[in-house]
């Protein structure tokens, strides 16, 4: 009997440890849960860099080679949430003209998400991101291209739009 009750405090000791550290993980979720939760002011924080469309020459052995439509940019994270996916409007103008040559409305999902703090180049072929057939190899040379972030989705696929 002596034995036991010599352990007794250790065993209270040791409860209040684990009540401690069960306390002291309550927040640590609170907090996780605040960065996965995304408000509207989030998407200004994501920025879409160095958008181009050009033309690039892709060799074919059998048939010489052929000019398809490259859309290029990249992303930066700089929001405390994941991104899973981005939504984005392309329009590109030829300067001087009120009238776009193409305009287009496309979705990217990202596999494996964008991390708060990183960033991700892009090169897509146009042709799978809308109808940019309409605008010639000699047109976007003279073009500007923009591309606007409309919504993102987190990675709990919520949308997040402006």
């Amino acid at each position: 009997m002596p034995k036991i009750a010599s352990c007794v405090p250790a065993l209270v000791a040791l409860a209040f440890l684990r009540i401690d550290d069960a306390s002291a993980t309550e927040p640590d979720i609170a907090s996780l849960n605040t960065l996965q939760t995304a408000a509207p002011a989030t998407i200004e924080k994501v920025e879409v860099l160095h958008p181009s469309f050009r033309y690039r020459h892709v060799v074919l052995q059998r048939y010489g080679g052929l000019y398809e439509p490259r859309i290029s940019f990249t992303v930066v994270n700089k929001s405390p949430v994941t991104i899973s996916k981005v939504y984005l409007t392309g329009v590109l103008k030829a300067r001087g003209r009120a009238v776009p040559l193409a305009a287009q409305d496309f979705d990217l999902p990202i596999p494996g998400g964008l991390q708060p703090g990183e960033r991700k180049h892009f090169d897509l072929d146009a042709r799978t991101h809308g109808d940019w057939s309409s605008v010639s190899k000699t047109e976007s040379r003279i073009a500007v291209f923009l591309l606007t972030l409309n919504a993102l989705d987190d990675a709990r696929g919520d949308r997040i739009a402006k």
